[in-house]
């Protein structure tokens, strides 16, 4: 069946404050306004408490976890039930990181993602970021509605944070930045098909698909971006699963959404029954989604590589055809 997660990004639109207070109440008023979409979660841009403010060292402006902003924007989950990502700088034991915290919908704390990779800050190339220390690692967060990960900012420029999330099955990325990111997020979100949701200091928040199609794309008027996600879809070589197109439309007519993309030899499929997972429809059909069909070939080739018997490689669509 469906598994929809309805999602709110927040854009700064170049906003700027002299104090931490006030950022923090400006972008918490717009989460209230948010509050009336019944979002499942809110993600908000990275440091976005630091716009704009003057100061000497990042020691004046770091946060304890949970501290002063988690704290608000835990009150905040638990009133309207809803997951937040809280961009902050937050303080560990002598190190600061660029951190995001992910709140559940009672207002606890799932995780944090600390930021791997922070840009230089100077042409000495001696210091990174506000002083900070770089992150170790990219962990999926389970939630109620899928799994997902969060990335930063420069992190967009490195493949590992991304290639990792995929690795650990993330269905959703949430990209937290000071910039737009443009295009590099609709390349990632093909790249690995995951949706990628951003949330900017700037102004373009984007919501891509697993296909790299900017579903959704903020603008100059609204600083919010409201978008509901079917997680439920796969996608699909047109190698042998192509032929069964025909079969899958017969059985199931509207009930189900199959979308090819002709120059990329890939289809996909998500339904509209509450009844009907598309699980339930790689099951009936022998269906084979994209990740295993590569997984398969990749196992092959890795043993007549290097001269070894082949695994067990027997396909559930053995006997069909592989080109139509």
């Amino acid at each position: 069946m469906a598994r929809y997660v309805r999602v709110v990004s927040i854009a700064l639109q170049h906003r700027r404050a002299p104090t931490v207070e006030e950022n923090r109440h400006y972008v918490h008023k717009l989460m209230e306004q948010a509050a009336s979409e019944q979002p499942d979660i809110v993600v908000l841009p990275e440091t976005f408490t630091l716009v704009g403010v003057p100061y000497a060292s990042v020691a004046e402006v770091a946060e304890p976890i949970p501290g002063p902003t988690t704290e608000l924007m835990a009150a905040y989950a638990r009133r309207h039930h809803t997951y937040v990502i809280c961009p902050l700088i937050g303080v560990h034991g002598t190190k600061y990181h660029n951190d995001a915290v992910l709140l559940d919908r009672a207002g606890e704390i799932v995780g944090i993602y600390s930021k791997l990779h922070p840009v230089v800050q100077g042409s000495e190339f001696t210091n990174l970021e506000l002083g900070i220390t770089p992150g170790e690692d990219a962990p999926v967060f389970e939630t109620d509605f899928g799994r997902i990960g969060i990335q930063i900012c420069f992190d967009i420029t490195y493949p590992d944070g991304w290639a990792t999330l995929k690795e650990q099955g993330a269905e959703v990325v949430f990209w937290c930045s000071a910039y737009d990111g443009g295009r590099h997020l609709e390349h990632l979100a093909w790249q690995h098909h995951y949706f990628i949701v951003s949330a900017v200091q700037s102004r373009y928040t984007r919501i891509v698909s697993p296909m790299g199609e900017t579903l959704a794309r903020g603008n100059r008027f609204d600083p919010l971006l409201v978008t509901t996600l079917d997680l439920d879809v796969a996608l699909f070589h047109c190698d042998f699963n192509a032929s069964v197109i025909p079969e899958i439309r017969h059985r199931y007519g509207p009930d189900v959404i199959i979308r090819v993309w002709d120059e990329e030899s890939v289809f996909t499929l998500q339904t509209r029954r509450t009844d009907l997972h598309v699980a339930d429809l790689v099951e009936e059909f022998s269906l084979e989604p994209l990740d295993r069909y590569l997984a398969r070939n990749q196992a092959l080739q890795d043993a007549i590589r290097t001269g070894k018997p082949a695994p067990d490689l027997t396909p559930p669509y053995l006997g069909r055809t592989q080109w139509i």
